[in-house]
């Protein structure tokens, strides 16, 4: 049987910030259980915005071709699972993140317009939302979850749940984080069931 595989895009423009380090704890237990994992770290990627232009309405895709967009359309269809792990920029993911999920509309057009429903009769990949707020008020992740379910449902693919740690802010920060980065590596490990 082959191993699983999971991908994690790190929206953070941060490499090695709080949200990077649970990213990779989600990735180190999915490791643990066997995936083939991968990191893709969208600072470093070239995405250009939508443009709007509805060419993908046509079924066709996008036609913009000549950013790094096409490794993610590919990495969509190949993996078992995603993890989306963003900070909070004023309640919501950040521009790298938001920019990745709006040339996704293709995908929209597919599942929605064109009624596609590319999993049918196979076993839908799961969705992981992992981030982080310097906030600690408890409505801070709310609208960033809800665009990252609105991705994970034009893609087609399970939203399973959250790993989120607020107040990153504060000094008393160790122990929550060490609490979040082993519930982090839990999740990783169910991404694979």
């Amino acid at each position: 049987m082959m191993a699983l595989k999971v991908l994690g895009i790190l929206g953070s423009p941060r490499l090695d910030g709080n949200t990077a380090q649970l990213l990779d704890a989600v990735l180190d237990g999915a490791r643990g259980a066997g995936a083939d994992v991968d990191r893709l770290e969208l600072a470093r990627m070239r995405i250009d915005p939508c443009r709007e232009c509805r060419e993908c309405d046509s079924g066709l895709g996008c036609v913009q071709r000549t950013d790094d967009m096409s490794r993610i359309y590919k990495a969509i269809r190949e993996m078992d699972a995603i993890a989306v792990a963003s900070p909070i920029f004023f309640m919501g993911v950040t521009s790298q993140t938001k920019a990745m999920i709006d040339r996704c509309q293709c995908f929209w057009v597919e599942k929605y317009i064109n009624k596609v429903r590319f999993y049918d009769g196979k076993r839908r990949p799961k969705g992981l939302f992992v981030s982080c707020a310097g906030s600690a008020k408890p409505i801070v992740f709310e609208p960033a979850k809800h665009v990252i379910k609105a991705f994970f449902a034009a893609i087609d693919y399970e939203y399973v749940g959250e790993i989120l740690l607020p107040h990153t802010d504060e000094p008393e920060l160790a122990s929550r984080k060490n609490e979040a980065l082993e519930q982090a590596k839990i999740a990783g490990v169910r991404l694979c069931d």
